[in-house]
């Protein structure tokens, strides 16, 4: 008799565990596809893949359930937030819901930065959204700080960063402009050419003079590379762009066309 009550008091135990793992599959289940589908939608917007409001549509339901849920899940309420970034920055090209566009996504990054404070990205873009519907002040550089404080050396970020900040480098506060210089620096000492070249020539090129002086601590093998590369696509590091070549060229093309149709003795004269 001890022994068959055992076996029944097992048998129970077993029962009501395996109940249990149902019910909690059951709960979980959803969840853990929602999680799912917004981590992958946040995932193909971070890696700069094009993506229109039709498509995250029906996504709808799961950023109104994150927005409303008071529990952290950090990796539901980062891509919720990355979310909504892409739906802001799709308004803001549209022109339609961009007031309503901007709160939400300022509220879904308070809510993932109160889950996840350490997170570089996300101080980032509150620093992107508080200068597009404020403008540049001293509070928004804090932002900034944060960014960089906590996010020294992720690649990633640190092209999204510096693309920013080279946009705006004049306005910046002169601690600030340094870490700009410094994070150019990084990039090119750990060989992250291609990266680094994409923001020389882009929103970096009117401010090459410093950033090239910045790399005086650089291995001279790195700033060589640079160098010789950047000149292989045409960008002289002393001189001029592409672009600026070809104006000075259709420049001077027009004043020898003009010449052209001077009178000859028009062009004699002094």
């Amino acid at each position: 008799m001890p022994r068959r009550a055992a076996i029944w008091l097992a048998r129970g135990f077993l029962a009501a565990l395996a109940c249990s793992s149902v019910t909690w599959g059951a709960t979980t289940l959803p969840a853990f596809v929602e999680q799912t589908r917004l981590d992958g939608a946040g995932d193909l917007i971070l890696r700069n893949v094009p993506v229109s409001d039709a498509e995250l549509g029906d996504l709808g339901p799961l950023l109104s359930r994150a927005a409303a849920r008071s529990d952290c899940m950090p990796a539901s309420d980062r891509s919720a937030a990355v979310i909504r970034l892409r739906l802001a920055e799709n308004a803001l090209v549209s022109g339609d819901q961009v007031d309503a566009r901007m709160g939400e996504l300022d509220t879904a990054v308070r809510k993932a930065l109160g889950c996840a404070p350490a997170d570089p990205y996300l101080w980032l873009v509150l620093f992107w959204l508080r200068n597009t519907r404020q403008g540049l002040n001293d509070a928004n550089f804090d932002l900034l700080r944060m960014s960089y404080r906590l996010g020294p050396n992720e690649g990633w970020i640190v092209v999204k960063r510096s693309a920013m900040a080279l946009a705006m480098f004049d306005a910046l506060p002169p601690d600030l402009s340094a870490e700009v210089v410094a994070e150019f620096a990084r990039l090119v000492k750990t060989e992250l050419y291609t990266e680094a070249i994409d923001l020389l020539k882009g929103p970096g090129w009117v401010h090459r003079d410093r950033l090239l002086a910045g790399l005086a601590a650089v291995p001279q093998r790195n700033v060589d590379i640079l160098t010789k590369t950047m000149a292989d696509i045409g960008y002289d590091l002393d001189r001029r762009s592409p672009a600026e070549r070809r104006n000075l060229q259709r420049e001077s093309n027009d004043r020898g066309d003009e010449l052209a149709r001077m009178p000859p003795e028009a062009r004699a004269r002094p």
